[in-house]
């Protein structure tokens, strides 16, 4: 089974290597949308939904807010991660505190679906502005630490793992594995931060806001791990030879991916200047195209505002003030 893992790590992380540091906005979400509709399959069958028109109906339900995302989306980019943070965190309390009580919870078919419907439609495009609001390097970043902290915490558990974490969903992940999973999430953490040449107390910041991500992540499979438990199924599909389905690959991201982007949003945290992605192009008073800056993060402000063509009148001010930008 080890062997067909790694054929397949092997086999897909060029192609996601290279679909997150090449691919355009257009490509890329496309392309990540794919994979969260197979997940969107598999989560179906996860919640007890038998019949393939059932599952069909799923994944149109989730494709229609995913294919007119540029008419809905820039109105919650500002708030679209705090409730999914919350979930997430909500989640880890209740498995961390009462895993036996969770398991016994017996959800509606039409409630999981409703979960996955949010999880699903929430995780790709929070992925998707934090490739292109905060740039590939912070994208590919996030799927290198949580997957380096799930080989750390396979290894560990294997050699040195005897405490088991939560026997009743998950009888494979220890403490102990847990525990190596955060220590090389933090090397990983101090060793990025370093190469990106970030300040010392930034790092500090980086290395906490990795621990947290990777923490959630656990909670996000210990999650998966519930509803399959449920189901009374070993893996989500079989597409992935050595790692069951879609969805048992990139669980841990759908819940990782929400805090992450919050924590570098709160933090101001740039790995690297970010592509400008720009949802309508601003325009003069005549109808012509506005030239918009790049925002420049390194700097810690913000963006200047776009000039004009012709200047406007100097509004009533003080003496010695500077003329300001036209209203457009």
């Amino acid at each position: 089974m080890f062997k067909n893992r790694l054929i397949t790590a092997l086999v897909l992380a060029p192609l996601v290597i290279a679909a997150v540091l090449l691919l355009k906005p257009t490509a890329f979400s496309a392309v990540w949308g794919g994979v969260i509709l197979l997940a969107a399959w598999e989560w179906a069958d996860v919640s007890g939904v038998e019949s393939r028109t059932g599952r069909i109906a799923f994944l149109v339900a989730l494709g229609v807010p995913m294919a007119s995302a540029s008419f809905w989306a820039p109105y919650t980019v500002d708030w679209l991660m705090w409730p999914v943070v919350a979930w997430w965190f909500a989640v880890g309390m209740l498995l961390r505190a009462r895993p036996d009580k969770a398991l016994a919870i017996r959800l509606p078919v039409g409630l999981k679906l409703g979960l996955g419907w949010f999880i699903l439609l929430t995780s790709w495009i929070l992925f998707i502005w934090l490739r292109f609001n905060f740039g590939a390097a912070q994208a590919l970043y996030l799927l290198v630490l949580i997957s380096f902290a799930d080989i750390a915490a396979y290894f560990v558990g294997r050699r040195w793992g005897f405490t088991k974490l939560m026997p009743e969903i998950s009888p494979g992940k220890t403490v102990e594995g847990l525990y190596g999973a955060l220590a090389v999430s933090a090397i990983l953490a101090v060793a990025v931060g370093l190469w990106f040449k970030l300040e010392p107390l930034t790092i500090a910041d980086f290395v906490i806001l990795s621990l947290v991500t990777v923490v959630i992540s656990v909670g996000g499979d210990l999650f998966e791990s519930l509803l399959k438990r449920q189901r009374g199924v070993k893996d989500s599909g079989s597409l992935l030879p050595g790692h069951g389905g879609v969805l048992d690959r990139i669980d841990a991201l759908l819940a990782s991916v929400a805090v992450f982007y919050a924590g570098s949003m709160l933090l101001g945290l740039f790995l690297q200047t970010a592509e400008p992605v720009t949802i309508e192009v601003p325009t003069d008073m005549e109808g012509a195209p506005v030239q918009v800056e790049p925002i420049q993060p390194e700097s810690g402000e913000a963006a200047p505002e776009p000039m004009g063509q012709e200047e406007a009148e100097p509004e009533a001010s003080d003496a010695g003030a500077e003329e300001s930008a036209p209203e457009e």
